[in-house]
């Protein structure tokens, strides 16, 4: 049997389909011991490259791919990027620190989450889910990372990474309240996962390196009542 042909059973209730994406046998393993440990998504197929992942996207349809990032390959992840785009697939990598050129050239590609390797089973599960809900998601020290530039929609330029989504105006609406990450999430009643995530979102397309930056950036253009 092919390696991209291997299935699990995909039909268990609310659980995301997940293909992953990784050049080296040990960096899939990887990636297939991680989400192991969730209870929210199924590896349904698994993928060395761009083409390989595209061709057993269009036939499994997943609700997002899960890339490993490998040093010097961002030409080949904005490839990967453009093909699922095109499907309506989001893409999330995971790995080392990319410079900010080629997060800000991720990110324009259609990338939608990028996390680092050292991320917990729980974070990743829960960008998992965000993801492909539509959201954005970072980890909050590449959020902080980004050139203003490249991440902030809200000025005259074109958008980059679009605008504030409902659900992120309702957590900086209540970041501007003072409140931690713990409050917003009984508020919400999201995890406390899922509110990183999204101020680590919002602080990319602010492009604020801080909370309070994001805040005071937000109040001078009208998104905030304060």
């Amino acid at each position: 049997m092919r390696e991209h042909e291997a299935r699990v059973d995909g039909g268990r209730g609310s659980e995301l389909h997940v293909i992953v994406v990784a050049r080296q046998p040990i960096a899939r393993a990887g990636l297939r011991g991680l989400l192991a440990e969730l209870a929210n998504a199924v590896v349904v197929g698994q993928a060395t490259g761009v083409d390989q992942a595209a061709t057993i996207a269009v036939d499994l349809h997943p609700d997002v791919v899960l890339a490993s990032w490998e040093a010097g390959g961002v030409e080949e992840m904005l490839a990967l990027a453009e093909a699922l785009g095109a499907l309506g697939i989001p893409l999330v990598l995971l790995g080392d620190t990319p410079g900010p050129a080629d997060l800000s050239a991720l990110l324009r590609a259609g990338v939608r989450g990028f996390l680092l390797s050292d991320a917990a089973a729980a974070d990743v599960g829960a960008a998992l889910e965000c993801v492909a809900r539509g959201f954005l998601v970072l980890d909050p020290l590449l959020g902080r990372a980004l050139p203003p530039v490249a991440a902030t929609p809200l000025s005259d330029e074109p958008e980059v990474l679009g605008p504030l989504t409902d659900r992120e105006r309702e957590v900086l609406q209540l970041v501007a309240l003072g409140l931690p990450n713990k409050a917003i999430a009984r508020r919400l009643n999201v995890t406390e996962h899922t509110v990183k995530f999204h101020v680590g979102s919002i602080l990319a397309k602010m492009g604020a390196s801080s909370r309070t930056e994001a805040v005071t950036r937000a109040a001078r253009q009208g998104l905030l009542v304060l």
